[in-house]
């Protein structure tokens, strides 16, 4: 996982993060405490949470899995 400043996945880290959890925006922001417009400019890199809103990001995105159940298997089955 690509990591930014104070912890904060890359812009695109999140987005796969979120789309990984089968998340919406406005999911995000209910969850965060903002606009789904919000989310989408921290995902786009347009601008970057501040603050306790990035503690409050930072720490629902660490709580996410890194990738879906479905996925995790089918990369453990094809390691030998």
């Amino acid at each position: 996982m690509t990591r930014s400043v104070e912890g904060l996945p890359a812009p695109n880290e999140r987005r796969r993060l979120r789309e990984a959890a089968e998340l919406t925006h406005d999911e995000v922001a209910a969850a965060v405490g903002v606009t789904a417009n919000t989310v989408r400019s921290w995902e786009s890199g347009r601008t970057a949470p501040r603050g306790r809103k990035r503690e409050a990001y930072t720490k629902f995105l660490a709580g996410l899995p890194a990738l879906p159940d479905a996925l995790e298997s089918e990369a453990e089955a094809a390691d030998p």
